[in-house]
């Protein structure tokens, strides 16, 4: 298979991610469980959407369709794994996927295990993936800057949700460090640095990645105040509930005059105090203040900025033409 729709990468890394999972088990049936709960997690769903730009990243770089490629890919699933299962724990979220999270079904001392499990596994594939140990540890260099700069990210998220008001340059960081860059941006360094890419171009394809890691994760965050539940397999009014202090909120108080701004502030992040009514009226603070259309606009002229570098890269039509579907996979998602 020399170029893989999107839909055969993902059979592929579901694939290995199969055939490495049940290795483990033989090799740690102690960790039976363990395992199982990552491979309940991977059959929910997921639009694989690391691997992928992980992989057109390689071939971006010159990289030619192989199985190590593929393996490399799919560890950045795993490492996916390990970030949710944390993040459900610290936001004490009920469904994943439309399913029970795993501290739920198994409580929070089990789901660490889990997600400490999935981390080293991500590890594991990653450096086991076949490619020569120069390329590999060359790659991982950034494969390790990524996963410092997600945890960072998500202790900022923590920072700021005790912050009754924050600004649009704090929420777009945390957009950026817990999200962009490990959902995007980096995944295509390191897909292109084991293709052995030289600076320039890696320079070039992280202007390409940047700004659309930001305008995934907006997306993100309008899905997490209006999107709807049967899309996105998780309550749409968890991120009102829980407080996020994302981007929509930030222009929401920017753009609020009073009442509405100090109503905003004190019922965001109310939790189970909040009635649905609360909620609604919440959504529609933010909705009429204009603080969606704005981080519309704001998601759109970040897309506009990636898709203009992306047609200033150096790269084979068939990786330009797959990036391009990912581009907009990526920001025109409903889940």
């Amino acid at each position: 298979m020399g170029t893989p729709s999107l839909d055969e990468l993902r059979a592929e890394v579901d694939g290995e991610l199969r055939r490495f999972l049940a290795a483990r088990r033989a090799e740690l049936p102690e960790a039976n469980d363990l395992v199982a709960e990552i491979e309940r997690l991977l059959d929910s769903g997921g639009k694989r959407i690391r691997p992928a730009f992980c992989y057109w990243g390689y071939r971006a770089a010159g990289g030619r369709h192989g199985p190590e490629a593929v393996r490399a890919a799919a560890s950045l699933e795993l490492l996916h794994t390990f970030a949710i299962v944390h993040d459900d724990i610290m936001d004490s979220s009920e469904e994943r996927r439309g399913i029970p999270t795993v501290h739920v079904r198994h409580g929070v001392d089990v789901a660490l295990l889990v997600g400490d499990l999935a981390l080293v596994l991500a590890d594991d594939l990653f450096l086991a993936s076949g490619f020569p140990p120069v390329a590999a540890g060359r790659a991982f260099e950034w494969y390790s800057r990524m996963r410092q700069q997600v945890i960072a990210g998500q202790y900022l998220d923590l920072q700021l949700a005790r912050h009754p008001v924050v600004s649009e340059a704090s929420a777009r960081r945390v957009a950026v460090l817990k999200s962009g860059r490990y959902t995007i941006e980096h995944p295509l360094a390191i897909g292109a640095s084991l293709a052995g890419a030289a600076a320039d171009l890696l320079t070039r394809v992280l202007a390409f990645g940047a700004p659309l890691g930001e305008a995934f994760q907006l997306r993100d965050d309008l899905l997490g105040i209006f999107g709807d539940r049967s899309a996105t397999g998780k309550p749409v009014d968890s991120d009102i509930r829980e407080g996020k202090r994302n981007v929509p909120f930030a222009k929401a108080i920017e753009l609020l005059a009073e009442p509405g701004r100090a109503s905003l502030v004190a019922g965001w992040g109310g939790g189970a105090a909040l009635n649905d009514a609360d909620v609604a009226r919440l959504r529609a603070l933010v909705e009429d203040s204009g603080a969606r259309a704005a981080t519309e606009a704001l998601l759109e002229a970040l897309t506009e900025e990636s898709l203009a570098a992306l047609t200033r890269l150096p790269i084979p039509p068939e990786a330009r033409a797959a990036l391009e579907e990912l581009a907009h996979v990526a920001t025109a998602r409903s889940t």
